[in-house]
This record gives C-alpha cells, structure tokens and sequence, in this order.
C-alpha cells in the first residue's frame, strides 16, 4: 500500500535503472580489462629493461674479468687469482669466461640461456703479431646474448634477443 504523500513509481523508470545498472557492470569489465592489460605491459617492460641491465652488466663485468687475465698475468703478479678457471698459463678462455658471466646469478635471469662470446682481435696500438692477441696492450671483446620472454597473460610476444658488447685494453 502507499502512504500518503508518497509518489508511485512508474514501471518505466524501474526498468531504466536496472538498465543502468547493467550498463554500468559492462562498462568497468570494460575498462578493467584495458587498465589491467596496461599494467601488465609497464610491469613487463620493467622487466624487459632489468633484463637488459643485466646483459650490459654481465659484459662490462666478463670484459674486466677477462682483461686483468691475459697472458702476462701470471708473470706479473703471482698471487692465485690470477690464473683462469682453467688454469692456463695463457690466460682466460672463452669458456672461462663464459663460466664467470654465467655465475653472476642475479634472481629472475636464468644463467643456462645467458651466450657468451669472447673473442680478442688483433688490432690496437699495443698489439703486434709477435705479442700474440691475449697479451697487455690488445683488446679483449665480450658479447652477452640473452633471449627475453614476455610474461603479459594471454598475448604472446615473440621472444626479444638482448644484446649487450662490451671491449677493454688487456692490462697483465
């Protein structure tokens, strides 16, 4: 029953605002979906950049690693550190380094699909023939390749190959 002074509410006005209603639960899965498809995506190219920051640490790192264990470094300073991983009197190896970068460990990077490639060409003011091109005064060139996967749910993006090179003056 109605009270007195009270109004009766036309069915019509019932049915719009279920309508609205209705309209307004459509509209937020709406925009969640595109607000949370946005946030994944900075999350995710937060880790694509973190990733990278590895890749140019991980060669900064081998390249010093590799320069201070040249030829000549068992010659120059004899305490044990100085000899590779491989214990070679020639100095570091592409494996040795490669197994240096590999043990940074730094979490959320797998260290088995981190590729090293080492090479030590023979160019530079220092660096003669005689000397050989593991020797002071030659460079030594460090290239770390990481692939990178994204992790936004639902969409896949090909994988991304990070590619960080890093060169430095062998100095023992």
């Amino acid at each position: 029953m109605r009270e007195e002074g009270e109004a009766e509410m036309p069915i019509d006005s019932l049915t719009s605002r279920a309508r609205k209603r209705g309209s307004a639960v459509i509209e937020f899965a709406l925009v969640s979906v595109v607000f949370l498809a946005f946030v994944f995506g900075i999350m995710d190219f937060c880790r694509a950049v973190y990733a990278y920051e590895f890749v140019t640490y991980a060669a900064r790192s081998g390249t010093r690693w590799a320069m201070v264990r040249g030829n000549q470094c068992s010659l120059a300073n004899p305490a044990t550190w100085c000899e590779p991983a491989s214990g070679a009197a020639t100095g570091a190896t592409a494996a040795d380094v490669q197994t240096y970068v590999q043990s940074l460990n730094l979490p959320g990077i797998a260290p088995s699909l981190i590729t090293v490639t080492t090479t030590w060409p023979a160019t530079g003011s220092g660096c003669t023939s005689s000397s050989g091109v593991n020797s002071p005064g030659c460079p030594v060139d460090v290239m770390v390749q990481y692939p990178y996967d994204s992790s936004i749910p639902f969409i896949h993006i090909t994988t991304i190959t990070l590619t960080a090179e890093s060169q430095m003056v062998i100095s023992q």
